[in-house]
């Protein structure tokens, strides 16, 4: 059985859609692949590639940069360094010419024979969910699910006589109910807290601190730190 087997069977048992509304798998798939979208912002895939130098500063996306999306986490530059050389964040950004958009290392131009590498953001697949995050996953489905379901028999007890319009709405309100219960599952383990749409970051500081009077330090100068 495939993930995306898997995946909707799971959502298709939290749901219990005994309306048969949702009959057929594509009308799964498709909540699927907009969770995926919601749960890639909250847990994006991170892609390593390796670009060689020409000399200057302007560079392209590697191929799996999705634009809308991706986003610039590390350039590491020269290469063969342990710990890695990071260059500082404000040493590179994403420039817009007059045709693409590009990467500009700002203060480096790597030669002809040398590279840097790249790590970047980019959505996730079906396959790349987390093993930990499937559950959670599944409730964020189901979710979106039961909103749909929510929606349709709010839609149809305002066509039809009072007296069966009652029995919709209550349907509605239940559906309506089961889809924050399992949204607030799916935010709880991502970490989003009450009516947050991002999680908590975190950060890191590098503290470019000398000793007093300007001078260096004696066993991991300035410059070894950098390594530019």
């Amino acid at each position: 059985m495939s993930v995306l087997d898997t995946v909707r069977s799971k959502i298709i048992g939290i749901v219990k859609d005994d309306s048969a509304k949702l009959i057929n798998p594509d009308d799964y798939d498709l909540k699927i692949a907009e969770a995926l979208n919601i749960y890639s912002k909250h847990r994006p895939d991170i892609a390593v590639d390796d670009i060689p130098g020409d000399g200057g500063h302007d560079y392209d996306f590697p191929d799996e940069w999705v634009e809308g999306f991706s986003e610039i986490k590390s350039v590491e530059y020269p290469l063969g360094y342990v710990p890695e050389t990071l260059l500082d964040a404000d040493s590179y950004y994403v420039y817009q010419n007059t045709t693409k958009k590009q990467i500009r290392l700002v203060e480096v131009a790597p030669a002809a024979t040398e590279t840097f590498r790249v790590t970047f953001t980019i959505p996730r697949t079906i396959a790349s969910i987390l093993e930990t995050d499937e559950d959670a996953f599944c409730r964020l489905g189901a979710a979106l699910c039961l909103e749909d379901l929510a929606n349709a028999f709010a839609q149809t007890g305002d066509s039809i006589i009072n007296a069966d319009s009652v029995n919709y709405r209550a349907k509605s309100g239940e559906f309506s109910a089961r889809a924050k219960r399992c949204m607030s599952f799916y935010n709880k383990h991502i970490g989003i807290k009450n009516d947050d749409t991002t999680t908590a970051a975190s950060s890191v500081m590098n503290m470019e601190m000398n000793y007093p009077g300007g001078s260096d330090r004696l066993t991991h100068p300035k410059w070894a730190r950098r390594r530019r």
